[in-house]
């Protein structure tokens, strides 16, 4: 038996969690989400928020205007906001969120997404439907596939439209039924700064915001690298950040596919140790 005494009569066996990331990892398998307390400063909780919104603007132009990105229904979603402002890498590699992501991933882990998510007051949102962040599969793993972390920066509270999950719903194949999910349904509150940090098949979504301001969160999926990204992280950042290991595995340069079988051998050759 590991992890001490046992609670209760007839236990055997006992998941050891001796740190906060493991703690925080034993919740997320059981439940699907726990909450990380965020280290930042009012100051730069402020700071992201006057950028997401400048990022958003930006790509708004880029694309032809809001009624282009109305169409599309992405009005709302600044996506891969690192690669317009390098500011958001801070969000990507905060140390602690790494730490929980490789408690639950393993050691080797590939940022698959960054987006910003805009929920105005009193408006309609893409978001407010129940979603995987893992879209569209209905299946379970023993382990988990991608973590998704999201960084908020207005507080989450119910009447500011707050994340609701079905708490374990990640072990679930089928969505539950309207009566089940409305039963479970969860708001799960944070403050400014803090991470929701919950399994990308925990069946979730935004919650209706009926305050008098906008809630901004940043999520990050980080998964194993067997999934493709979202966006291709190393082609939008042009080669930006492939001279440092780490950040560039995060990145994901590593496992981008190569264009051609020449390139692939070309970067097997240059990953093979030259004999001494």
């Amino acid at each position: 038996m590991t992890g001490g005494s046992a609670p209760g009569y007839g236990i055997v066996e006992q998941a050891a969690a001796d740190t906060v990331a493991r703690q925080l990892a034993d919740r997320i398998r059981l439940v699907g989400y726990a909450v990380l307390p965020g280290e930042f400063p009012s100051a730069d909780i402020a700071d992201f928020s006057r950028r997401l919104d400048q990022v958003m603007a930006r790509q708004v132009e880029e694309f032809g205007g809001p009624e282009r990105m109305a169409a599309i229904g992405d009005t709302l979603t600044a996506r891969c906001p690192l690669v317009y402002d390098d500011a958001f890498l801070v969000l990507a590699r905060h140390a602690p969120l790494l730490a929980l992501a490789r408690e639950l991933l393993g050691s080797y882990i590939v940022l698959m997404q960054q987006n910003g998510v805009i929920n105005p007051p009193k408006q309609g949102h893409t978001q407010l439907s129940y979603h995987r962040d893992l879209p569209y599969q209905h299946f379970v793993s023993s382990r988990p596939l991608a973590v998704s972390a999201l960084f908020c920066i207005d507080p989450f509270r119910v009447e500011t439209g707050a994340t609701t999950v079905i708490p374990a719903s990640h072990r679930m194949e089928a969505f539950p039924s309207p009566e089940v999910a409305a039963q479970l349904d969860t708001p799960v509150t944070a403050e400014p700064g803090s991470f929701i940090v919950f399994d990308s098949m925990l069946f979730h979504r935004a919650g209706a915001n009926v305050s008098d301001r906008p809630r901004r969160a940043v999520n990050q999926v980080f998964s194993v690298p067997i999934i493709a990204q979202q966006v291709s992280l190393p082609d939008a950042l042009d080669g930006r950040h492939a001279g440092d290991p780490e950040l560039a595995r995060l990145l994901g340069y590593e496992v981008a596919p190569p264009r051609s079988v020449l390139a692939w051998r070309e970067r097997r050759m240059a990953r093979t140790p030259r004999p001494s």
